[in-house]
């Protein structure tokens, strides 16, 4: 018997230079947030934000 899937709202991952996107990764909550924690450690002096998919800033 298969597992019904339950859609998670992706997250959209932004690495900012200033005012500019650099890095735009949408995907599943779980891997944005490990893309977020890599993100977080090979930039540590940019702006990264962590938003739901479907918002646009």
């Amino acid at each position: 018997m298969s597992r019904p899937t339950t859609a998670q709202p992706k997250r959209r991952v932004r690495v900012w230079l200033g005012e500019h996107k650099v890095i735009d990764h949408t995907s599943e909550p779980a891997a944005a947030a490990r893309f977020e924690e890599l993100m977080r450690h090979q930039h540590r002096t940019l702006r990264i934000t962590n938003d739901p998919a479907e918002t646009e800033q």
